[in-house]
């Protein structure tokens, strides 16, 4: 005689923690949907920095956020320039610097805009961005806070690869397979988005492209007299009796870039003063100048707007010796070129060993 089984029954689904219920099911949909909303997040932050890379990159790629250095700004002595001055200088000398640093912001933005390349892209945004802030501050750029904020933007898309990372660089064994940013769990509705996703973000990268190209107006290049850095050789006004009267010219330099119509100008008077604008080809041998004093410290873009320009209007003639005759507006005076004060532009570049280097001065 055997006893009896014992009898087992299945809690009911709604039965309540104190009937000692099995709340699994539940607990894997809320875990699911924390996840989702963190992905959601996640994805916010990185559609941003996204876009913000993709912004700095094309303006870097297409040379207009820090323009071509040009010998139409020759004249400007070190002393007179502002730290930021300086440093947009310095990149805008060298176009190689400006296209591989937009090439690593590009590269960073299209990196984040795919799933399983958005660990590559963090790091090289946080890369960047990391060089960009130091830049910042140690020029004094009035963009540091927001360098600073896409820094801190890259270092927030990389945090669930961190463990990942950790561990190759410091632990042993095995690295795990990182995650996948899931922003929709249901696997027929992520079939869609999954073939969206990349165009939506094509489409990203075509709009902010046409964008930034169309903020900058058109570079051309026109290295016909007078073009470039020349020196006094004759005037036929008198000096001032006081030096720092003197508005008599001492150097003058005119660009060879010209965005629009215009290019890049700047005149040293002989009482020391430097003057700074740009000029227009008005014809075959004339020119119009709009000159001002260097922008003073303290001083808003819109006050140094306003202020009214110094405008001449010249004829210049080339003769056959390689110097010009400048005339009009009071002006009567003969321009020989100044070989020293166009030496950054000149001077160009040499894989080897030249007899004068190191030639830093």
């Amino acid at each position: 005689m055997t006893a009896p089984a014992a009898e087992t029954t299945t809690p009911p689904l709604d039965s309540s923690p104190a009937d000692g219920g099995d709340y699994s099911a539940e607990k894997r949909i809320g875990r699911l949907a924390v996840i989702t909303l963190g992905w959601w997040a996640h994805g916010g932050v990185r559609f941003l920095l996204a876009a913000a890379m993709l912004y700095y990159g094309f303006a870097k790629l297409v040379l207009g956020q820090f323009g071509v250095a040009d010998a139409g700004g020759a004249l400007i002595a070190q002393g007179e320039m502002s730290p930021m001055g300086m440093l947009w200088r310095m990149v805008a000398f060298s176009p190689l610097f400006q296209v591989l640093a937009g090439l690593a912001e590009f590269g960073a933005a299209i990196a984040l805009l795919w799933r399983r390349s958005v660990p590559l892209g963090a790091a090289i945004a946080a890369g960047s961005m990391a060089l960009v802030f130091v830049l910042n501050l140690g020029y004094d750029v009035p963009v540091k806070q927001i360098s600073l904020a896409l820094l801190i933007m890259a270092l927030i898309v990389l945090i669930p690869w961190m463990p990942r990372l950790t561990r190759a660089f410091v632990g042993r064994g095995e690295i795990p397979r990182g995650p996948l940013p899931t922003l929709v769990p249901w696997r027929p509705l992520a079939r869609v988005t999954d073939v969206l996703g990349p165009i939506a973000a094509l489409g990203l990268v075509a709009l902010i492209g046409y964008g930034v190209s169309q903020m900058y107006p058109e570079r051309t290049t026109d290295e016909s007299a007078p073009a470039g850095v020349w020196s006094v050789q004759e005037d036929t006004a008198e000096p001032a009796a006081q030096l720092a009267d003197d508005d008599r010219w001492s150097r003058v330099a005119f660009g060879s870039t010209l965005y629009g119509d215009a290019a890049q100008a700047q005149l040293r008077l002989a009482s020391g003063d430097l003057l700074t604008g740009q000029y227009r080809r008005t014809g075959d041998s004339a020119v119009e100048l709009e000159l001002r004093p260097l922008r003073e410290a303290g001083q808003s873009v819109a006050d140094y707007a306003d202020t009214e320009p110094r405008t001449l209007t010249l004829a210049v003639e080339e003769r056959a010796d390689g110097t010009l005759h400048v005339t009009g507006d009071g002006v009567d005076l003969v321009l020989a070129p100044d070989p020293s004060g166009s030496m950054l532009y000149d001077r160009g570049f040499s894989w080897g060993i030249r007899a004068d280097d190191p030639f830093n001065r």
